[in-house]
């Protein structure tokens, strides 16, 4: 009994031990099945993450095949060096190789006729990958290295990676592919493939080409010392036994040094490899080209674009815009004139031995012309304007050398229309006053003739009056027209340390000039294409493509388009360009820039005329023509015009002859010539001039004004003066600064003294004390004298308009009271203006009469004022002086400007061009300019604000 209790005890125990234990077996049950769940999801994660990130790293990957595919002795694209064709694609202009050393394919295998010598192996591995033959293509603790570690990686790089950019995805892809290239080809296939596509420089490709150009050797016959010269080469391009022999032997022995550390090569091995004999080639042949200055030009643009690596290793056809029947007529056309104008025969042909045309256009040289040295150059440049494509380039050709390469030259005057620019952009127009005359210092030695005086803007700008167009530089600042010809082309110009722009300024090419002057051909806008950087450039490249499969790499036969100029501002510019009317001076008529058409032309002269330059353009063409001599002779200007002439005729022989319309903003308004200014009854010569709508001159004509001379004194006609003698005579009024120079050359100036006739010496009973005589007065005039003497009946004053007054207007009442220097009266002139005469009359009372007269001028009409620049609301860059500029005129002459910035004087001009130059520090301002004439009327101009930044 007692045996069944203590049992029934233990299994109640049991029971509760059992029931106290299954919950936490339960949950530890749980928790392993939660744990299994969560790592079986976070390894699922793994797995989907890596699946998505091999695809990611997989997607477009290129096929090792592609490899043999560029090595098919057949069709490999990698044994065609690249070429360049003409726009049309038929005619091929350049090959990207060194003449006489063509690529080839070069076995592994000793018992092929071509294989790369063994110690050629053994130093390139031993060099680039000691264990290449038993690793698997890349180095596992180098996955994530940006450059290659291994030979396979090397060749995936260059061969199939090359556009993709450097970073992580680029270093997995290309570990990759090496490890893919080693196990589907094998090593010795990848050897042969790396050795057959290393650049070696001098254009050559694979060490057979560098042996062969180098050393005059096959690669199946190097030594130990000729593979660790050509291995050194490929590192060091640069350092090459052609151009620099001493560099490159120190660049293999440095090889060799490594290789002894490394343990490839013994000591012994070392020494005698160092002290071998080397036979190396002193000279390669020059490459050859119809347009090698052009081959040049689109072959930077292609290396900007696919790399210079890319487009050495081969395998691509190059479609440039060169239009290659244009560039023959080019190349005939500068030989042509060289020879005539060097005093030679002429007779040029072109390679197919047809006629050159152009040449047959060319104007007849005027008789009598020196000939010109033998060291005589030229070059041109033809480029559409509406795509910004080049048409035709041809560098500096010589007697003696073809135009290899295209050099920059001194611009001169060619910088004319990019002055203007700069100028109408600051309140100036083509009818501007400037002043052609030498500086004071320079009257006494200076060809009084060959200055013109006051003339307008566009006469100086058409026929480079130097003198007056280098005042405009020093007013603008040749740094501000510097920095605006660089925005329209002209990016190589920098300012010149002497200052002089328009006779030096630094070189620029002719294809920078035709740019440039392409934005005046097409509105104010820049066509072509981006090749690096934001700025379009003229496109050299219509399209590259892939030579098997004709695959494009880059298309650029879609032209780009910036807005460079405003529309007006640029018809401003063309305008005077194509005015030939005002360039009769210096081209006469006719000339060789009259070709038929709408065109805008400029002859430009550099360096004392020992460089010359004819730039111009019509609608389809813009042509850019340089000759220059380092011979101190003197190129007269009809040599680049002629070829200008001739090679525009002939390029539009099949064109349609088509005009610019013009754009709103331009107003058209009858000026006096010179200055620019509304015409008066006075001015000899009025003309149509343009202007941007709103910078209308609203002031009279002051340069001639009319005087009354005494015709046999010569002097100004006083009221004293008999009027039968009087004549009424226009003069040309220059300033002061430009009297010198036209006393000197003769010119007529108005007489600056009164007529010798004085009036009858003053009474001490009867005078006029003020105003003086000959005075300018205005409003109301306070008149003091003496009116006195015994039997006073009265007196009174009396204003008569005119020298010779025919009526008297009576300005007080009659007073009998006697004046001792007093107050007589005052007279108010308010609304009068001109020439008067003050009459003080007594009268006694024995009915007689005495006078004092005086002459006076009444001016009540205030100088007009307005400013031209800065314009309101213009936003302006700061650091560089500012040029102010303003217009004022008056019927008896401005006496002075004062120009005041937020509220303050900052200078003050005496005489025209009120021009002024001031630093006008950053922000908001306002500025108002006030006018003052000689009879102390006062005017202000309407207030400009504006902004530096």
């Amino acid at each position: 009994m007692r045996k069944i209790r203590a049992y029934s005890l233990y299994a109640r125990r049991q029971r509760r031990r059992i029931r106290t234990g299954r919950p936490l077996r339960q949950r530890i049950e749980r928790l392993a099945f939660g744990c299994s769940a969560a790592l079986f999801a976070v390894l699922l994660a793994l797995l989907l993450l890596a699946g998505a990130g091999y695809a990611l790293l997989t997607t477009d990957l290129p096929t090792v095949s592609q490899v043999s595919a560029l090595f098919d002795h057949q069709t490999g694209l990698l044994l065609q060096p690249t070429r360049f064709y003409d726009r049309s694609g038929t005619q091929l202009l350049y090959t990207l190789e060194t003449p006489g050393y063509p690529r080839k394919y070069v076995s592994l295998d000793p018992n092929q006729p071509e294989h790369f010598s063994p110690e050629l192996v053994r130093v390139a591995v031993g060099l680039e990958d000691p264990d290449y033959w038993q690793n698997p293509g890349f180095h596992p603790l180098a996955l994530l290295d940006d450059q290659p570690q291994t030979i396979a990686e090397q060749v995936a790089l260059d061969l199939l990676l090359w556009q993709e950019p450097p970073g992580l995805r680029r270093s997995l892809r290309m570990r990759l592919l090496a490890a893919q290239l080693i196990n589907t080809y094998g090593h010795v296939q990848v050897m042969e493939w790396y050795l057959n596509s290393l650049p070696m420089g001098h254009l050559a490709y694979g060490v057979d080409t560098g042996a062969r150009m180098y050393l005059n050797r096959s690669s199946s016959s190097l030594t130990l010392a000729d593979a660790a010269l050509l291995l050194a080469v490929h590192r060091s391009p640069a350092l090459n036994p052609l151009d620099a022999l001493a560099a490159a032997l120190q660049q293999r022995d440095l090889v060799l040094d490594q290789l002894r550390a490394r343990g490839v090569l013994t000591a012994d091995e070392v020494q005698r490899a160092k002290a071998a004999p080397l036979r190396w080639n002193e000279n390669v042949p020059p490459s050859a080209s119809p347009a090698l200055a052009f081959v040049h030009q689109a072959l930077s643009q292609v290396t900007a674009r696919l790399g210079s690596p890319r487009l050495e290793r081969g395998g691509l056809r190059v479609i440039t815009t060169l239009d290659y029947p244009l560039q023959q007529q080019l190349n005939c056309l500068l030989r042509t004139q060289l020879l005539r104008v060097s005093g030679h025969a002429s007779e040029v042909k072109l390679p197919d031995g047809g006629e050159c045309q152009s040449a047959a256009l060319l104007p007849t040289l005027p008789p009598g012309l020196p000939a010109l040295p033998d060291t005589l150059t030229s070059s041109g440049v033809v480029i559409d304007p509406s795509t910004g494509q080049i048409l035709a380039l041809a560098g500096d050709m010589s007697l003696a050398t073809d135009g290899e390469k295209l050099l920059s030259h001194a611009p001169g005057t060619l910088l004319a229309p990019f002055v203007a620019v700069s100028a109408f952009s600051r309140g100036f127009s083509p009818a501007s006053l400037v002043w052609d005359i030498p500086p004071a210092s320079e009257i006494s030695s200076s060809p009084i003739h060959s200055y013109h005086g006051p003339v307008r803007l566009r006469m100086a700008l058409v026929n480079d009056y130097l003198s007056a167009e280098n005042q405009l530089v020093e007013q603008i600042g040749a740094q501000n027209i510097v920095q605006q010809a660089q925005i329209l082309g002209l990016s190589a110009l920098q300012p010149p340390a002497n200052g002089n722009l328009l006779n030096e300024g630094s070189p620029i090419t002719p294809l920078e000039a035709a740019q440039g002057y392409a934005i005046f051909a097409s509105e104010g806008k820049r066509n072509g294409q981006t090749v690096s950087g934001a700025d379009l450039q003229p496109a050299a490249v219509l399209y590259v493509e892939d030579a098997r499969d004709g695959q494009p790499l880059w298309d650029a036969r879609a032209p780009q388009q910036q807005t460079i100029l405003s529309a007006p501002l640029t018809s401003l510019v063309h305008n005077v360009l194509s005015d030939f009317t005002a360039a009769l001076p210096s081209l006469g008529h006719p000339n060789a820039f009259e070709i038929g058409r709408p065109v805008g032309v400029k002859l430009g002269m550099a360096q004392n005329n020992q460089s010359s330059w004819a730039a111009g353009y019509t609608r389809q063409r813009v042509a850019v023509f340089w000759i220059g001599t380092n011979a101190d002779a003197p190129i007269d200007g009809r040599a680049p015009a002629g070829l200008w002439h001739a090679l525009m005729q002939w390029m539009h022989r099949d064109l349609p002859a088509t005009d610019w319309a013009e754009p709103a903003g331009i107003t058209h308004l009858d000026v006096c010539d010179p200055s620019g200014q509304r015409p008066t009854p006075a001015c000899p010569n009025v003309v149509s001039e343009v202007f941007l709508t709103g910078s209308e001159p609203s002031t009279t004509d002051s340069l001639y004004q009319t005087f009354q001379i005494n015709r046999e004194t010569g002097r100004l006609a006083t009221i004293f003066t008999p009027p039968p003698l009087i004549d009424q005579k226009t003069f040309l009024v220059v300033p002061l600064q430009a009297r010198t120079w036209a006393a000197a050359a003769g010119l007529p100036l108005p007489p600056n003294r009164y007529d010798a006739i004085q009036p009858p010496p003053p009474s001490a009973d009867v005078r006029i004390e003020q105003p003086a005589l000959y005075a300018y007065v205005h409003g109301r005039v306070t008149v003091t004298g003496t009116a006195a003497g015994s039997n006073l009946r009265f007196y009174q004053l009396q204003a008569g308009q005119g020298l010779n007054p025919t009526s008297w207007l009576q300005i007080t009442e009659q007073t009998d009271q006697l004046a001792q220097n007093s107050v007589l009266g005052v007279w108010d002139t308010t609304g009068l203006d001109g020439l008067y005469a003050l009459r003080l009359l007594v009268v006694r009372q024995d009915q007689t009469v005495e006078t004092a007269v005086i002459q006076l001028t009444v001016d009540n009409t205030p100088p007009t004022v307005n400013l031209l620049s800065p314009q309101a609301g213009q936003m302006l860059p700061s650091g560089a002086p500012l040029l102010l500029q303003a217009e004022a005129s008056d019927a008896v002459g401005v006496d002075h400007l004062t120009w005041w910035l937020d509220g303050a004087l900052i200078g003050q001009n005496d005489q025209p061009p009120f021009v002024f130059s001031w630093r006008v520090p950053p922000g908001n301002h306002t500025l108002v300019v006030k006018g003052y004439d000689a009879a102390g009327n006062e005017s202000i101009s309407a207030p400009v604000q504006f902004v530096v930044k």
